[in-house]
């Protein structure tokens, strides 16, 4: 009967494996048809499309028209090139649309008119319901804000924008929006923000309205830069389009198609990067279409596969399940339990009664052998489930299947893994002390990932030095020049400054992330602190973090550096996260006697009365889910250990922690100078 049941399944296997790959040699079929079609249908749109654009065409070419004074967007340079961020977008543009596009610089009310009189093809802009009379607009190309500069201490808010005197170029879209929404608002038109600024200063204006890059552009240029600030929150942020006469309005969709390979290239944003040197797009790429139909089309197919697999898989696992029944019905209840096995083993009965317990079970409950098949598995193993709730057995009687969990029991982590047994309608329990195993994995994965961002903040430092380099060296040699304005000297030294401060930031990434050797060191407890805060600044600033030290700068700890490393980064950060926000974070360190002691104090959450006795047990943790592995406080607690040092906490929930740490200054350590 065996051997007919496995000949029975090869055949049958067999054959569900050929109707599978006729399946999958036809869907490829389909595929490469499919594809064939969309490529072909693609060209063809493509040679339309150059149809349509030659009818549109003047002199072989189209003519891109807008403002000669908006720097960095478009600008005519002192070399008289036209040339800015949306000019470097256009010549793009030409490439994909396969055309000429020349691009010729107006004033910008005078560019408005050109495109509505047909002497060019395109210009940006925002979109309102005016514009909308004469033009078509294609997809957003950017976004751009638009803000108020002000002088500086002036404190104006957009509430006062209705009481003030305005500068705004001519022809631009923040006329009709002042108009709509703050219509008390007197205006002052000019040719560009740079006029508008000089009337600023003149004090012949309260503002001057533009284009948030283009205002920061010639604020930068003005010498006394200083005198302006910007009001806090931007006027309004918009998308700009791309312009197009009515009358051609059938080139939209092929410009359209232009727009979005920009996008999907990421073009846009490395011309932002030229001109603003940052990575930020102005404009989120869209998708890929070609590639997200590939991509839907691969999922049906591999959903068809793993759908007929499934399927296959399940008949097979009936029909072994069904087999495998009428072989075992007439087979004895088989011994599966040894005593020498080093895991806990019980074996239970449907009526979750013990059946049987190996003797390294037995030996750690402190029970015997006489007796146990009398006991319910309660009595056994609720030490290792603490609860009848969620019962393992129960649902591996109700799967029918292996079911697998982690359990904790007096501080160690367990292995528990229940074995349905139908020959015998019980199930089997095994418990395996995996703690080690746990730990090792962890501090293993950890250890990986601290290794890899250390070689890669050492790659990132060695990149950064150079051009920090290269900018120390010109700005000495500029500061050598005697013939130089004193607001370039000044200049000068905020560069010397920031250069500092940049190089000082990746010492101390590269401090931390160094590795270092078992050797006893003499270690400042006060710089220590501060690198730990350094590199935790950013999180600290996001909650609005109010952190204090007080610390004397001479006190010293002689011990292996990572030890310290361990226990303030892992203080601090769990402080930083028991804070919600804006809290306050204390951190001192002083002597007492022959102990130097440091203390860490948070305005948190604070930790439940009932938890206090647990928090340093390794994999305990009150965090949810994810954010936390329970080894924080264990590995702290460790590290003091190795310091021969104590560890203690108070807490009380809703109003803070604070963790005291106390280590013996020994022979060497302590306050004082060497």
């Amino acid at each position: 009967m065996e051997r007919q049941f496995f000949r029975i399944s090869k055949i049958e296997r067999k054959e569900n494996k050929k109707r599978i790959i006729l399946i999958i040699f036809a869907l490829i079929g389909c595929l490469i048809i499919g594809l064939f079609f969309y490529i072909s249908q693609e060209r063809v749109n493509k040679i339309k499309d150059q149809e349509v654009l030659k009818k549109y065409l003047r002199d072989g070419a189209f003519i891109y028209g807008a403002d000669e004074s908006a720097p960095p967007l478009r600008f005519i340079d002192d070399d008289g090139v036209y040339k800015g961020v949306v000019i470097d977008y256009m010549n793009q543009l030409s490439l994909e649309l396969g055309v000429e596009i020349k691009t010729v610089p107006y004033q910008w009310e005078e560019a408005q008119d050109a495109l509505k009189n047909g002497q060019t093809d395109f210009a940006d802009m925002f979109i309102n319901s005016q514009r909308a009379q004469y033009f078509v607009f294609t997809e957003p190309i950017y976004n751009l804000r638009t803000v108020l500069a002000v002088r500086v201490g002036e404190e104006y808010s957009l509430s006062d924008v209705r009481n003030m005197i305005i500068a705004t170029q001519k022809g631009d879209y923040a006329i009709g929006y002042l108009k709509e929404n703050y219509p008390e608002a007197t205006l002052v038109y000019v040719e560009d923000v740079a006029e508008g600024l000089s009337l600023l200063t003149e004090k012949k204006v309260d503002a001057v309205i533009g284009d948030e890059p283009v205002v920061y552009y010639y604020i930068g240029k003005q010498k006394g830069n200083s005198q302006f600030e910007m009001i806090n929150t931007a006027l309004y942020e918009k998308p700009v389009v791309l312009a197009i006469p009515k009358a051609k309005a059938e080139i939209v969709p092929i410009v359209n198609k232009g727009i979005r390979q920009i996008n999907q290239k990421g073009l846009l944003e490395k011309i932002q990067q030229k001109w603003f040197g940052i990575s930020t797009p102005l404009l989120k790429n869209t998708r890929n279409i070609l590639w997200l139909k590939f991509l839907i089309i691969c999922i049906l197919i591999a959903g068809i596969w793993l759908l007929l697999i499934l399927n296959n898989n399940q008949k097979l696992k009936k029909l072994v399940k069904e087999r495998t029944h009428e072989l075992e019905s007439s087979r004895n209840e088989l011994q599966i339990i040894f005593d020498g096995i080093p895991e806990f083993i019980v074996v239970l009965s449907g009526e979750k009664r013990i059946i049987n317990a190996n003797q390294g079970l037995l030996h750690y409950l402190g029970l015997g052998s006489e007796g146990i098949n009398t006991k319910t598995c309660k009595r056994i193993i609720c030490g290792f489930c603490h609860s009848c709730c969620n019962c393992i057995v129960d649902e591996c009687i109700r799967l029918n299947k292996e079911v697998k969990r982690e359990v904790a029991c007096n501080g160690e982590i367990y292995e528990m893994v229940a074995y349905p047994l139908e020959a015998a309608e019980g199930t089997l329990v095994m418990l395996r002390n995996v703690t080690l195993d746990v730990i090792k994995r962890k501090q293993l994965l950890q250890s990986g990932k601290m290794l890899a961002v250390g070689q890669l903040a050492a790659g990132m430092a060695h990149e950064i030095r150079n051009p920090l380099g290269v900018i120390r060296t010109q700005s000495y040699l500029l500061q050598k020049n005697r013939e130089l304005p004193v607001n370039a000297l000044k200049s000068l030294g905020f560069i010397d400054e920031s250069v500092q401060r940049a190089g000082k930031i990746i010492d101390n990434v590269m401090n931390f992330w160094r590795e270092s050797d078992e050797r006893v060191e003499k270690i400042n407890l006060y710089e220590n602190i501060q690198n730990i805060l350094e590199l935790q600044s950013e999180y600290i600033k996001k909650k609005k973090i109010d952190v204090s030290v007080n610390c004397c700068r001479d006190i010293y700890i002689y011990s292996n550096g990572e030890t310290l490393k361990h226990i303030l980064i892992n203080l601090t950060s769990n402080a930083i996260d028991a804070i919600q926000e804006e809290g306050w974070l204390n951190i001192k360190g002083y002597t007492d006697k022959k102990e130097i002691v440091i203390e860490c104090q948070d305005s948190g959450i604070g930790i439940d009365e009932k938890d206090l006795d647990n928090i340093f047990n390794p994999f305990f943790t009150t965090k949810e889910p994810g954010k936390g592995t329970g080894l924080g406080l264990f590995i702290v607690y460790s590290e003091v250990e190795k310091l021969s040092g104590s560890i203690e906490v108070k807490s009380m929930e809703g109003k803070g922690t604070t963790f005291i740490i106390k280590v013996p200054a020994g022979e060497r350590n302590g306050h004082g100078r060497e």
